[in-house]
């Protein structure tokens, strides 16, 4: 790949969330009528807003002298695995487990569903307590999945997100490729298969300036091989895709009552290559996906240009 030098901002000031504006104490987004099935904004997925993950605070002060609240640690956490029976809503059939049996006993292999009601998940990193929601009090409401960690996450820490029929992609300080392979078998595909080439072969960014650079040409789509590489693609039914999730490592500052912390530290931060297959969809647009992991490195850090002070 090759890129070309963008200006970058220094500092963008306050928080470093892709996802949000809003700290996570600030106000909640309102309740959703019961019953209703409401499209959140979401800055995350709005190409203009795209490079405001690149958030990098060096020093912004010192926090109170104090325990972490509990909304960073233990069962209240917002970056913890949610456990079997949260999630049980998302439970995927029994039917899908047996038919697949053999291919979840290898290591690195996975099945989940995705919930495509993103109308519980709020701003505020809490979930919506409307009614249709209680099912779903657990980071990101089941619409958000992070390979990295196998486990449901915060949208702005995941891999992928569900949101109208479409698997978005892009986090904080990450980077990801998305291509849609077509109606391929999984236990076909290797790290040599001609299909996923590019993804292999790309290199990371080295500091911010390329980031921005290639998430430009991601938005537009990459040709590569005959296939379009892009941050999104839409959701099809018995079709396998392809994503490189490049979770740079570095700083991203946010508080919560008055406390500072870096809210990468609460993420396992990797440069992972996954190949899915969407085995079933549902009445109610639910998706369950077939996973198979290729490759799981250490993540490079992300070096933040550094803009030149205005005379």
């Amino acid at each position: 790949m090759r890129y070309s030098k963008a200006l970058f901002p220094l500092l963008l000031l306050l928080f470093g969330s892709a996802y949000s504006q809003i700290s996570p104490s600030a106000t909640p987004t309102p309740t959703p009528r019961p019953g209703s099935r409401q499209a959140v904004a979401n800055p995350l997925l709005n190409d203009k807003d795209s490079y405001e993950r690149l958030r990098s605070i060096e020093s912004i002060g010192q926090s109170a002298e104090r325990e972490p609240p509990p909304l960073l640690v233990g069962k209240e956490s917002i970056y913890r695995k949610p456990s079997r029976s949260e999630t049980a809503a998302l439970a995927v059939s029994d039917q899908l487990l047996l038919k697949y049996a053999e291919f979840l006993r290898s290591k690195g292999n996975g099945i989940v569903k995705l919930s495509s009601d993103s109308s519980c998940v709020s701003a505020s990193d809490v979930v919506v307590a409307s009614e249709q929601c209680l099912p779903f009090m657990f980071p990101g409401a089941g619409t958000a999945f992070s390979f990295r960690t196998e486990s449901y996450r915060l949208p702005r820490l995941a891999d992928v997100i569900l949101i109208n029929n479409e698997i978005m992609t892009g986090g904080v300080f990450q980077q990801v490729i998305a291509v849609d392979i077509g109606d391929v078998d999984l236990d076909g595909l290797t790290p040599a298969s001609a299909t996923l080439s590019y993804l292999f072969s790309a290199k990371p960014a080295k500091d911010s300036d390329e980031f921005k650079q290639f998430d430009t040409q991601l938005i537009a789509g990459i040709d590569e091989n005959g296939l379009l590489h892009r941050k999104n693609q839409p959701v099809k039914l018995n079709t396998t895709f392809a994503i490189r999730s490049i979770a740079y490592r570095g700083k991203s500052i946010r508080t919560l009552d008055g406390f500072l912390y870096n809210e990468l530290e609460y993420d396992k931060r990797r440069d992972v290559i996954v190949v899915f297959r969407i085995v079933e969809k549902d009445a109610n647009g639910n998706i369950t996906l077939l996973w198979k992991k290729l490759r799981d490195v250490e993540a490079p850090v992300l070096k933040v240009v550094k803009q030149p002070e205005s005379k």
